[in-house]
């Protein structure tokens, strides 16, 4: 196998159940990296997992490990090692018996066992709990034991489903940032199928948004933000506004929009956009500037939006306001603590204004053949 080549290499797979378009995953993992699988639906991000493991039938497609094809392989043949709540330890065995029951199963000398669970307890912290039942752990330990599981072994993949979905905030952190370690460290190769952006982003070399079945977009974190594909991945993996407009002009790569509030805005263009077609507007929430004249709104100029403040929160590292749009449209806007938050209070008129470049008006939905 050349040094360059994918550990993970996934070309058109299919998982069951089949529809009239069940959608085709295709994508690659280059070995010590982390692709994560941001998804809504804990099903999905299961169905991909459980289907690369071996656990669901592969109705089409290619999986390869290493240069190797695998989708005919039983599970213990694919060298893949799968992290779910659905596997929980054995309660009848300790922490080091359950770090070693895998390798035992494998074939492993007692002698070679031991070396290498006491080397995994030491890598995990459980060095104090290896005689202990999993019922006498709290949560956090109970977490590393069955990664510690899953790491004696040493599979080349670690499918990891929704991982830290059982933790509370703080075991999530301190969890998230072992793994994180042990990922430099040990040079782990893992597909993360979560539904938290947060997780996705700190631990994802790259990020692929999964719709359903659909796979969106795989890039950097910086390429969905600014580059997204569709208006599904501007909303859910930038929290962007969605505007509904319809297309005025579109002129190399930028448009002018009419809003249904009747305002004209640019932003710009997506591939497909089309002259006097419905669009979809998206901006995310600290690309928007905000004005609040003392006049009345429709004072500002070309360009800018008039828009009524309905909501204001101070979160700490950022101040979130929420607009109405002559329309009935909502719009969510993100600004520095630093701004001045004095007579701002909601029934107050303001103008919202971005760069063009900033935005990107996509072709609307429904109107995709």
């Amino acid at each position: 196998m050349s040094p360059f080549s994918p550990r993970l290499d996934v070309r058109g797979l299919v998982c069951a159940p089949l529809g009239q378009s069940t959608p085709a995953l295709t994508f690659q993992i280059d070995p010590g990296t982390c692709l994560a699988l941001l998804g809504h639906r804990a099903a999905d991000l299961s169905r991909v997992l459980d289907t690369l493991a071996g656990h669901l039938p592969c109705p089409a497609g290619d999986i390869l490990v290493d240069g190797r094809e695998v989708s005919a392989l039983v599970p213990g043949g694919r060298g893949m090692g799968l992290f779910s709540a659905r596997d929980p330890l054995f309660a009848h065995l300790t922490v080091r018996q359950n770090l070693a029951f895998p390798l035992r199963a494998r074939g492993l000398s007692r002698a070679a066992a031991a070396a290498r669970v006491d080397e995994i307890l030491a890598l995990t912290g459980l060095d104090g709990q290896a005689a202990r039942h999993p019922r006498d752990l709290d949560p956090e330990d109970s977490w590393r034991a069955r990664l510690g599981r899953l790491l004696v072994f040493a599979p080349p993949m670690l499918l990891l489903d929704d991982p830290f979905a059982s933790l509370e905030p703080e075991g999530r952190r301190a969890m998230r940032q072992l793994l994180g370690r042990l990922m430099r460290a040990r040079g782990l190769t893992m597909l993360l199928a979560t539904r938290d952006r947060e997780d996705a982003l700190l631990l994802g070399g790259r990020i692929g948004i999964l719709s359903g079945r659909a796979l969106l977009q795989v890039g950097q974190a910086a390429d969905l933000f600014d580059r997204p594909a569709c208006d599904r991945v501007a909303t859910a993996f930038g929290d962007a506004n969605a505007l509904t407009g319809r297309v005025a002009w579109v002129e190399d790569d930028l448009a002018r929009v009419r809003l249904a509030s009747g305002a004209v805005v640019e932003a710009a263009a997506a591939g497909g956009l089309a002259a006097d077609a419905l669009c979809t507007l998206c901006i995310r929430p600290d690309r928007i500037a905000t004005l609040f004249p003392t006049g009345r709104p429709s004072e500002g100029e070309e360009g800018d939006l008039p828009a009524t403040l309905i909501a204001l929160h101070h979160m700490g590292d950022h101040v979130r306001l929420r607009f109405r749009l002559g329309d009935g449209q909502e719009v969510l806007v993100r600004r520095p603590p630093a701004q001045t938050l004095a007579g701002l209070v909601p029934g107050r008129p303001a103008l919202l204004a971005w760069q063009p470049a900033h935005a990107v008006a996509f072709p609307f939905r429904a109107e995709i053949g």
